[in-house]
């Protein structure tokens, strides 16, 4: 037993790529996880996933390492094979992708199976994300009429720099293609919003607004149209947004930490309602 244990977490550590995503849907699987293709193909495109190969075949386990700038950066999508549970694997990622973070602050969303392993390596919580779903019984969408962002990114991105505190720049470009539906607020920006398609649902995020009220409008807008239900990750200090949320149809789910190592979160938070992804920030 000690022999194997010393196996599995000495394996070298791989940048994986589109070619793995049969792979990984297959350690999702194991895990009770969707495939979610379409978020490991955004992955793919501005984040850093990396895995340990199983010697029995497929992929013993995978992380997601983004990086916005020397300054920060975000953990995501940890999934280790059930049969190599409990045996250092899930440290031994983790600890590689704070070694490629180097001295960032680096922040995550836990579960509670997660969070004890990263306490250990030094994460403390600074607020929680639940995640709203349903049909949205919104009010009658009005148009967001902001710039259009596939035209001109620079407004949106000014006001992001100062929500976010790093540069999202290459991930809200890149949502301009990958996203159904990228809404702004206002001009001067007040706010914007991405909607996009995870298995019939459409994800909502990011969600970054001056107030609820402009929250809420950028919801129904991006909403506007979709026949299926609806996703949000909400972060626990909205509570007036949860409580809109809730009042339109969506139902609270899952709940998870938002955990920090490093120091704390840069930016205007206040403004930032939803993340792109949980995994991603």
């Amino acid at each position: 037993m000690t022999a194997g244990l010393r196996a599995i977490t000495e394996l070298p550590v791989r940048r994986l790529t589109a070619a793995d995503l049969p792979a990984i849907a297959a350690l999702a699987a194991d895990r009770g996880w969707p495939p979610e293709e379409s978020k490991w193909r955004l992955m793919f495109a501005v984040s850093e996933p990396v895995g340990v190969d199983d010697p029995a075949g497929g992929l013993a386990g995978v992380v997601v390492l983004t990086r916005y700038g020397p300054g920060l950066a975000a953990i995501g999508m940890m999934l280790v094979a059930a049969r190599h549970g409990r045996q250092g694997l899930g440290r031994r990622l983790m600890e590689y992708a704070l070694g490629r973070a180097g001295g960032a602050v680096v922040y995550l969303s836990a579960t509670d199976f997660g969070r004890p392993l990263y306490e250990r390596l030094g994460f403390r919580t600074v607020d929680r994300s639940v995640t709203y779903s349903g049909r949205l019984a919104a009010d009658e969408p009005v148009s967001a009429r902001g710039p259009d962002p596939t035209a001109d990114l620079r407004p949106i991105l000014a006001m992001d720099r100062e929500v976010f505190g790093a540069d999202r720049g290459r991930v809200l470009a890149e949502l301009t293609t990958f996203a159904d539906r990228f809404e702004v607020l206002g001009d001067p920006v007040a706010g914007y919003a991405a909607g996009w398609n995870k298995d019939g649902t459409r994800v909502i995020g990011p969600l970054v607004a001056t107030d609820t009220a402009a929250a809420a409008r950028l919801i129904g807008t991006v909403a506007a149209g979709w026949p299926g239900p609806v996703r949000l990750d909400l972060l626990g200090r909205h509570s007036d947004l949860a409580d809109w949320a809730t009042a339109h149809g969506l139902a609270a789910g899952e709940e998870t930490a938002l955990m920090v190592l490093g120091g704390g979160l840069p930016g205007d938070r206040a403004r930032l309602y939803c993340p792109v992804t949980v995994a991603i920030g």
